[in-house]
């Protein structure tokens, strides 16, 4: 079943999820509380003052609507069980997760929420502080995002960016050589019980050029002398020859620094069968029931089910983008609905909108068909009881 779940309440200040401070912003603020349901009467009877507040709170709310599939589920599912295998002696070679998937079908947001609990989970049995003066915090995750071109050196430079080292300020690195910052990220990784190393947009490691072999190659020694479980994330790994098996020279190396490696799948849904659609329809229905919209009715969005597929092409993240702006429309609009009229004018990203007027026609031809063999059953079944 798919399950609504909301984002925890937006800090004042954001900042980004690859240095301490922004991911323990993001692992323990609390739990954002759901707006309260309005009947027509309520929300017409509100002052302007207080009608523009609880329109605010309503858009916050949509805007930071989260759903776990049950691909989702099943992910975190393999991702406790790799995490739970690694806590094995040190002499062990520990194995590393990666997720690959198309774009904007949440991976970042599947590794980064898996993060937090986790995060959550290690605080509650380890507490905050690691010692009683209160001098080495308890960091139960590391967040990094590549970026292109990134060399050995630059991957250490992320490592020690989230625990803001020193070696990360002015002169200091420039004149530290490779492995006195390998042996600097370690011991920021052991000084602070660091358990779980995201590293996303893994896609940015180019294998045509020698280093990005060396810093997939570099990850894999990581992984294996961290006492650390890497979690990895990027668009078309196994295409871009980040996973995958070789024999000789280059394919050799990866795929022995890869043989380790668990690679778990996001796929795009689709209507093909029965439990396809069913799993679609229920995805809309978890939606459904996250909105606060005061004329939303039952079957809001499930009625719309092809059209939603077609308008998204089956991509949660291209679904999430049309639903969400449309309940930012209807808020601000006074329709306190979502329907087909309303979402016919909001345009989303430009791959879905390219093969929408294709897959709507797709659909429809699939409908005009499916109705015209109920139809001749019918017939063949009266024609036999006659």
């Amino acid at each position: 079943m798919t399950t609504p779940t909301s984002e925890p309440q937006l800090s004042t200040r954001q900042r980004s999820l690859s240095t301490y401070e922004g991911w323990t912003d993001f692992a323990e603020r609390p739990a954002r509380g759901r707006p309260e349901p309005l009947t027509r009467d309520q929300l017409d009877g509100m002052s302007p003052q207080d009608r523009a507040v609880y329109d605010l709170e309503r858009r916050v709310w949509h805007a930071n609507i989260l759903l776990r599939t049950r691909q989702v589920e099943d992910i975190e599912l393999q991702l406790a069980d790799i995490l739970d295998s690694n806590l094995q002696d040190s002499d062990r070679v520990k194995s590393a997760a990666a997720i690959d998937a198309p774009p904007a079908l949440g991976k970042s947001t599947v590794v980064n929420n898996f993060g937090r609990v986790f995060h959550q989970q290690r605080i509650a049995e380890d507490g905050e502080w690691l010692d009683q003066d209160r001098d080495v915090r308890h960091l139960p995750v590391c967040h990094v995002t590549l970026t292109g071109r990134l060399t050995i050196k630059g991957l250490h430079m992320m490592i020690l960016g989230f625990y803001a080292h020193p070696a990360t300020a002015g002169i200091l690195h420039r004149s530290m050589a490779g492995r006195d910052l390998a042996r600097a990220a370690a011991e920021c990784i052991e000084r602070h019980d660091t358990r779980l190393v995201i590293v996303d947009d893994l896609h940015f490691l180019n294998m045509r050029t020698r280093d990005g072999v060396e810093v997939a190659n570099q990850l894999k020694w990581l992984a294996n002398e961290y006492n650390a479980t890497f979690l990895l994330a990027g668009v078309a790994l196994r295409a871009r020859g980040l996973v995958g098996e070789g024999h000789t020279g280059q394919e050799a190396a990866m795929a022995q620094t890869f043989r380790r490696w668990t690679v778990l799948g996001l796929s795009p849904f689709t209507l093909t069968h029965k439990r396809a659609r069913e799993e679609w329809d229920r995805l809309l229905f978890g939606i459904e029931q996250a909105l606060v919209l005061t004329d939303a009715r039952p079957g809001m969005l499930v009625d719309l089910s092809r059209y939603l597929f077609a308008r998204s092409t089956g991509n949660i993240g291209s679904l999430m983008d049309l639903i969400r702006r449309g309940a930012s429309r209807a808020i601000r609009t006074g329709r306190e609905a979502i329907d087909r009229e309303l979402l016919d004018d909001i345009r989303i990203d430009e791959g879905a909108e390219t093969e929408r007027r294709e897959l709507e026609a797709k659909l429809e031809q699939q409908l005009r068909n499916q109705k015209a063999r109920r139809r001749r059953q019918n017939k063949d079944g009266e024609a036999a009881a006659a």
